[in-house]
């Protein structure tokens, strides 16, 4: 949810700054064929769109239209609140759209809910004449799918990765870390009183990322009992609370406002997070072009990071599903992918559309790393949160445990006990 908030709080500079360099909206239809047969009969189609004035969705439109001259789109511009409210609403009747845009993060509850139609049916197996297996990464691919069913087309995708302070590192004769041994020692020869440290989050996305590097996971592979409470868990989050201790790391919390301004007075020289701050950082501290580096996080017994990011729906009581499927397909083009990422700053989830030139470049912001290489290394082990009607409460139990762990109210082991029972309770109701 604090992913998404804030990618929409910077499309509109993304917007404008990419509109100022001349860049035009992808809208000529592509060569690809439809993998279904043309419909004469005239329908109209809604589309709720969530990314705001930068969107990658509209400018497609009428492309699409012109290719589809029977399907008309009437196109919806939500914020991701509004989008959230109306959907909760819709399930429960009333007129549903028939595409929607959606955080990967909501899917675990609508997915156990039966709200979306199944992609891979309406599909013939294939996105684009590819079959989905080989559209995807193994692990794009299983955040889609939900008892054997495609249930979303994933458009953009949400991992994190490590960035941090090459100048810094560089001055101070330290190398990238890989472990968390190796993270813990330069993290304590990097910090230089308020300044220059690991940036500490107390929520489910970085708490979980920890748990996966460890070999933990947040509930049973059946998803009937918690475990974010589990030896290896609690031995994660007790890692990365000691870079508190350490005074290696600062607690980031409300009343500490935006991390761009952690970034800028310096007092932050390394977080996790997705390829969604590269475009936060170019946007709101150009001056801090060729200091900073992205490399994967350091790990404990394996790589690991929650999976995000967005998908397209189309919910299951929407009347023009094959004219809806028409038009995700057309979204889901390489051309119209590569649009993710020049509009939205976004990462494309189509692993052809990431690693296109247009998109796989050498970022001058990151000293002409090609960043985008990072992030596909680690959607290959990245999780998305489990698939049950009762994912918020158990989200909120966690998040609550990690803050009060971050505050130093409670020891770890005590906090993630307290929150296993809340959440326990929530998954028997």
């Amino acid at each position: 949810m604090r992913t998404k908030k804030v990618l929409l709080g910077i499309v509109l500079i993304l917007y404008m700054v990419l509109s100022a360099c001349g860049a035009q909206p992808t809208a000529t239809p592509s060569t690809a064929q439809p993998t279904t047969a043309p419909n004469t009969e005239k329908v109209t189609i809604t589309v709720w769109d969530y990314y705001g004035e930068a969107t990658p969705i509209k400018p497609i439109i009428e492309g699409f239209q012109k290719e589809y001259p029977n399907i008309s789109v009437n196109y919806e511009a939500l914020d991701w609140d509004s989008t959230l409210e109306k959907l909760n609403v819709v399930m429960t009747g009333g007129t549903p759209p028939d595409v929607v845009t959606i955080d990967m993060t909501w899917l675990p509850k609508f997915a156990a809910l039966g709200a979306f139609a199944d992609l891979n049916q309406l599909s013939g197996g294939k996105l684009n004449n590819v079959a989905w297996k080989d559209a995807y990464t193994a692990g794009g691919l299983e955040s889609i799918t939900y008892q054997n069913q495609i249930v979303a087309a994933l458009y953009d995708f949400d991992v994190y990765a490590l960035y941090y302070r090459a100048d810094l590192f560089e001055k101070k004769g330290l190398s990238v870390p890989k472990t968390w041994a190796e993270l813990k020692e330069v993290s304590a020869k990097l910090a230089e009183g308020d300044k220059y440290k690991y940036q500490w989050l107390a929520e489910t996305f970085h708490g979980s990322q920890w748990i996966f590097e460890n070999g933990g996971s947040l509930l049973s592979a059946d998803h009937k009992s918690v475990t974010f409470n589990a030896p290896e868990a609690v031995e994660a989050i007790e890692t990365y609370a000691s870079l508190l201790t350490d005074k290696s790391a600062i607690y980031w919390g409300a009343d500490q406002g935006e991390r761009i301004q952690g970034l800028k007075d310096e007092r932050i020289a390394m977080f996790s997070d997705g390829p969604y701050n590269m475009g936060i950082m170019k946007s709101a501290a150009p001056e801090m072009a060729g200091k900073w580096r992205i490399a994967l996080h350091p790990a404990g017994k394996q790589s690991g990071s929650y999976l995000g990011g967005t998908g397209l729906v189309i919910p299951a009581s929407s009347k023009q599903q094959d004219a809806a499927w028409k038009f995700i397909e057309y979204a889901m083009r390489v051309e119209n992918q590569i649009g993710v990422y020049k509009y939205a700053g976004a990462a494309p989830a189509l692993t052809a559309a990431l690693q296109s030139p247009e998109v796989n470049i050498a970022d001058p912001y990151f000293g002409g790393q090609k960043v985008f290489e990072v992030f596909l290394e680690a959607m290959k082990t990245a999780q998305h949160f489990p698939y049950v009607r009762q994912w918020s409460d158990v989200d909120v139990a966690f998040s609550q445990a990690m803050e009060k762990v971050g505050l130093g109210q409670m020891a770890v082991k005590e906090a993630l006990d307290e929150a296993a029972q809340t959440a326990t309770e929530a998954l028997n109701k």
